[in-house]
């Protein structure tokens, strides 16, 4: 029996006992609503720290649910980056239990080049440049990164100055302005460090033998009399894994009776169709091709091959961090403290060896005249690949980003219980992508010319490889932020429940982009100039918290945004927590945000690519081209569509109004429950039409254009940054259809589900135990998608998540097991007999055990040992059958089983 099929065997009575584990034993989550002021530095105010969710000191988020992992959680998971610290938290749904990073295909497809968490599972959050979830660093923004794309990537910050993070699920465009639709995630880091210590892990595959990775960290701090100060250097690097290095990320398609084959055809050995000439008669001319002439007619070339298998599962990956921070008290009255950090990434993404489709040849009858009974046999359209030739150098896809930042803020307590706090930032990223592709002008030339044989490449000389595989399209984008904001917060006057209290402040925002593409050989987007964008907002904001009576306090902030391109915007939130006994707690809210179109928006950067012979609708036969139903295809002219991708100019803003309501309830000591339904409708939200729904060619009209004129075409051409280069390969005349794809606010969706979460944990004689269970349950996913509305409640994605552990300390020892759940739900495409399958829910189990030898150990003194065991029952994605390779052969992400070895040294 081979270890896969061990494994799925197993898979079924696993799910079962997983099953029956969690309704015996609570699970534990991060834990519920944990202020982020209790990493107050020693010594320090703790109601000067404000948390996530409100602006006000010494009070936490009102009406509204915050989710928290703390710094014990971040030493459990042994997360190797910080993306993976959100799989914590099921909310997030593009993280938890699954693939952490953007998908390869991705990055090559729609040039996404970071990893934006996605909370509450919203629609296009990769079609858009900036984000829906909101990530902020110790409460401000940060640098902005991306390849056409203006968010924060999380890895920016080294998980080993994280302190904690903390999530905050609802709407904070009042507080925080743009982005803050779904929520807000901020990161805490370390307030204060003393002393020296050195953090390394290394982590191994034994499901994917050749997955391995590892970091090191080294932290430094010195403290004094009036503050602190301290660096943190991070290093991390890991390797790449192949698709054929798994047991399910297949390249093979089948048909209805279940015989698979391979689909791709730029293989090594080529694979196309000959045609063979028949000579009847004596004329020079007398020629067919007609099969029913003996040899005569149309012929394979070879056989399709595997491209996916040398194509990459997840990329290789090389990282350096280095973050530091000083808290200085001025004087009695002020205190300062400076955050800076500066991160490099590299990302290689393996590919197969690129390959080209020439055309058909033109038949031309010998000039010799042949006698009759003569076969000549010139090429159809032939599919090769480069690699065979010695001179060819298969490099990777590559994207990358350099970025560093800078936050200064003062804290002025100007007296009556009121703090002025004044912050800044100020920062640049520079972020780049070069995707290797083939001239193919150049290799069609040379195949004319014959200096390039389809039928034997290895032959053709290293400067007609090089001239034809000197070829990139790559893009650089580098992005400045400077912002500004002062916040005023202290008591009003004395309510039955408690002072109230006022925050108000204003802020400015100054953004700064430029971006420059190219299509050409590898270096020459240097000489292409940028392309430029500025933007800037003012705004202010003001929220009061009312504890009108001791069971009851109330809440409410407003801000107004005011952009320089595309106007203003005013955004209120209203909350309310309810204490009917001193156990029970009663909250809700209501709120309105928005995603502001972004500097790099304004530059509308569209591209365009060709379809040729195959048509957006699927179809690869130019006679089947799709049918217009409103009958516009009248000359049928061409057989290639030209696809327009990018952002279109003038993007609204996206606008979502939300609720939710809930409860938490803390009936004993140790023990903590709770739950809350929420709601989002967002609006003007952006898309890309999806030509594969036939329905947008009615709804949509406008993007779709036939009959292209040569006044038309150029027209088009000019409004495309790589124009020029799509005009040098295709006339007006042989494009049949031209299909605007580029993001627009086409769509909306409206997104309710409920979250829940139980907790306890007690002291016993063996140490502390803690037990619980968290998770979320979508219960409506409504998204209209190019004018087509459609319930996509349990398709793509679970509609159910949970996560959760049992864990025991007793103070040197420590161990925790996690388990973390998927629910089922609907594949997005059809398998092999054109049907949707229903993906099984999906389960992994986590192991973490721990040592500390704290004071006791003599030369080991300060040192801790930790090993973790991620998904221990080497449990695998569901595979489906497919017609062909435009999906997945998987579904659900892991990496198998996964061994970490950890040690941390303090000084």
């Amino acid at each position: 029996m081979t270890k896969r099929e061990s494994v799925m065997r197993g898979s079924r009575a696993r799910q079962s006992l997983y099953a029956a584990t969690a309704l015996c034993a609570a699970w534990a989550m991060p834990a519920f609503g944990q202020e982020a002021d209790e990493a107050a530095d020693e010594g320090g105010k703790k109601e000067d720290i404000v948390v996530v969710g409100t602006l006000i000191r010494g009070t936490t988020a009102v009406g509204s649910q915050t989710l928290s992992v703390d710094s014990q959680e971040i030493i459990e998971r042994g997360a190797s980056s910080t993306n993976e610290l959100l799989g914590a938290i099921p909310q997030i749904s593009n993280a938890f239990n699954g693939r952490f990073e953007v998908d390869p295909r991705g990055v090559v497809g729609s040039g996404t080049s970071i990893n934006r968490p996605n909370l509450r599972n919203l629609p296009g959050v990769n079609q858009t440049s900036g984000g829906l979830t909101l990530v902020l660093i110790d409460g401000m923004r940060a640098t902005p990164l991306g390849v056409n794309q203006a968010s924060i990537d999380p890895d920016v910050l080294p998980a080993a100055v994280i302190e904690g993070l903390d999530v905050v699920t609802d709407g904070g465009s009042s507080l925080y302005g743009a982005d803050a639709v779904a929520g807000v995630i901020n990161f805490r880091t370390l307030r204060k460090f003393e002393g020296i210590k050195v953090d390394a892990n290394y982590g191994f595959g034994t499901t994917i033998d050749a997955y391995d990775v590892w970091d090191a960290s080294i932290t430094a701090g010195q403290s004094w009399a009036t503050g602190n100060a301290y660096v943190s250097v991070t290093h991390s690097e890991r390797n790449g894994i192949l698709n054929g290095q798994t047991d399910w990320a297949s390249g093979q398609v089948f048909d209805a009776q279940g015989n698979a084959r391979f689909s791709f055809t730029q293989c090594p050995n080529p694979v196309g169709t000959e045609v063979r000439f028949f000579k009847f008669g004596p004329a020079a001319n007398q020629f067919t091709s007609n099969p029913a002439a003996p040899g005569a007619g149309t012929f394979p070339i070879g056989t399709p091959c595997d491209a996916t298998a040398g194509a990459t599962y997840l990329p290789k990956q090389e990282r350096t961090s280095v973050f530091a921070a000083l808290s200085q008290q001025v004087a009695d009255n002020i205190d300062l403290r400076v955050t800076a950090y500066f991160t490099k990434r590299d990302t290689d993404i393996a590919v197969f060896p690129r390959g080209f489709t020439t055309a058909a040849q033109v038949f031309v009858p010998p000039a010799n005249n042949p006698p009759p009974g003569t076969i000549v046999t010139i090429l159809g359209g032939t599919s090769f690949s480069f690699g065979p030739n010695a001179a060819y150098e298969n490099t990777p896809n590559e994207v990358g980003f350099e970025t560093w930042g800078v936050t200064p803020e003062l804290t002025f307590d100007v007296g009556g219980e009121w703090l002025v706090r004044s912050s800044a930032h100020f920062g640049r990223s520079t972020n780049y992508q070069s995707f290797p592709n083939v001239d193919t002008v150049r290799a069609q030339a040379a195949v004319n010319a014959g200096l390039l044989n389809p039928r034997n490449v290895a032959a053709a000389s290293a400067d007609v490889i090089n001239s034809i595989t000197n070829f990139t399209n790559a893009q650089e984008t580098t992005q400045e932020l400077f912002m500004f904001r002062t916040v005023a917060d202290g008591p009003l006057f004395a309510l039955p429940g408690g002072d109230a209290k006022l925050a108000v402040g204003i802020e400015y925002q100054d953004n700064n982009a430029e971006s420059r593409l190219s299509q050409g050989p590898f270096g020459s987007i240097s000489a292409v100039p940028f392309m430029k964008s500025v933007r800037n907002a003012k705004s202010v904001f003001a929220e009061v918290s009312l504890p009108v009576f001791s069971f009851i306090d109330l809440n409410g902030s407003l801000r107004f945004d005011d952009y320089s391109d595309f106007g203003s915007t005013t955004n209120p939130s209203i909350g309310f927590d309810l204490k009917p006994v001193s156990w029970l707690s009663i909250y809700g809210h209501w709120n309105t945000s928005f995603n502001a179109p972004t500097a790099i928006d304004n530059l509308a950067i569209g591209t365009g690519r060709f379809a040729c012979g195959i048509y957006v609708a699927g179809s690869t036969n130019p006679a089947q081209r799709p049918v217009d139903p409103l009958g516009r295809d009248t000359s049928r002219q061409g057989t290639c569509a030209l696809v327009l991708q990018g952002s279109r100019p003038n993007l609204r803003p996206q606008t979502a109004e939300s609720y939710a309501i809930g409860f938490n309830a803390t009936p004993m000591q140790g023990l903590r429950f709770g739950g809350q339904f929420y709601s989002i409708d967002l609006d003007n939200a952006l898309g890309a039409l999806n030509p594969s729904i036939v329905s947008t060619y009615t709804t949509n009209p406008e993007l779709y254009t036939y009959n292209v004129t040569a006044s038309q075409y150029a027209a088009i051409l000019d409004s495309l940054t790589n124009g020029a280069a799509l005009g040098a390969q295709q006339v007006a005349s042989n494009i049949g259809l031209v299909v605007d794809t580029r993001i627009t606010n086409l769509n909306a969706a409206t997104i309710e589900g409920i979250d829940f979460n139980l907790s306890y944990q007690t002291e016993s004689s063996i140490g502390r135990l803690a037990f619980g269970v968290s998770g979320t349950k979508q219960t409506k996913a409504i998204l209209t998608t190019g004018g087509v509305t459609t319930n996509q409640l349990g398709i793509g994605s679970p509609e159910f998540s949970a996560t959760g552990f049992v864990g025991w300390n007793n103070g040197a020892f420590s161990a925790r097991v996690t388990l973390n759940y998927s629910g089922k739900f609907r594949d997005q495409a059809v398998n092999n007999l054109g049907q949707v399958e229903v993906v099984d829910p999906f389960v992994t189990a986590n192991l973490f055990f721990g040592y500390d030898i704290g004071e006791s150990g003599g030369v080991l003194n300060g040192t801790s040992f930790r090993l973790i065991v991620d998904n221990v029952f080497e449990e695998e994605p569901q595979t489906i059958r497919r017609a062909n390779t435009n999906n997945l052969s998987y579904n659900n992400f892991t990496l198998g089983r996964v061994i970490k070895l950890g040690v941390s040294r303090k000084f």
